[in-house]
Parts: structure tokens; C-alpha cells; sequence
């Protein structure tokens, strides 16, 4: 976020129920899959939501290539209700995400404090 929008602001840690984190769009740029949200009734998704400055999602349109906006409920630390806008992908496949792509995911979830069982989950399903 800090390269691609920097006129953004991290406001908090936010969970997404009955969704699983998903590598279902190919990068030529990472030569593998790259992260998606998927519904699934039995799995969470964490995240971390910004604050958007002017311009900032014209600006990710452009980076988002096969992906589209969408509206979702997420959830805060404190069990309070957002609606936020995201992306997700328009046409899935299933593509194993590159090594380092994926590492880059695991460090962040762990820098932000999300619960080590979900971490350790993603490990475990994506293991490089």
C-alpha cells in the first residue's frame, strides 16, 4: 500500500467470515498464483483495512488486472461491523503462489499480530 497508494492510512486489523484465502490468478510478474478471496462457509480471511486518499483506487484499478471491486462486511478486532471495498478475480483458476509471494503474505500476517493458528493454516495449505 505504501508504494502503490501512498496517500493511504492503515486504520485496523479486520477479519472476513465465511471466506478463504485463495491464489486463483496467474502473474506473469510473480510466475504464480496471486491472492483472492473465496467464499467458503467454513474459513476466515484476515486483512487490514486503509483509508483511501483521492485517486487511490483509480490508481490500484490499473495494478488489478483480472480483478474487480467488491463491497464486503468485515469485521474489527473489537467485533465491530465495516463495510469495505476489495478485490477479488474475475476469472478463477488454481495456481500454487510463487515462494516469495507468499512468503511476503505470511510476514505481513505475522508484523500485523494476526492469531498464529491462521498463520500457521496458511503454511500448512501453501506450503513453498
Amino acid at each position: 500500500m505504501r508504494e502503490r497508494c501512498p496517500g493511504s492510512r492503515p486504520l485496523f486489523r479486520a477479519t472476513l467470515p465465511d471466506h478463504r484465502l485463495d491464489f486463483t490468478h496467474y502473474s506473469t510478474r510473480w510466475k504464480g498464483g496471486t491472492a483472492d478471496i473465496v467464499p467458503d462457509a467454513s474459513a476466515v480471511v484476515r486483512g487490514f483495512v486503509y483509508e483511501m486518499g483521492d485517486g487511490d483506487f483509480a490508481k490500484l484499478d490499473r495494478w488489478e488486472g483480472g480483478y474487480e471491486r467488491v463491497v464486503l462486511r468485515v469485521f474489527g478486532d473489537a467485533g465491530e461491523a465495516h463495510e469495505v471495498t476489495s478485490y477479488s478475480v474475475r476469472d478463477r483458476g488454481s495456481f500454487p503462489p510463487h515462494a516469495i509471494y507468499l512468503g511476503k503474505i505470511l510476514r505481513e500476517a505475522e508484523r500485523l499480530g494476526f492469531p498464529r493458528e491462521y498463520v500457521e493454516a496458511l503454511r500448512a495449505r501453501y506450503p513453498v
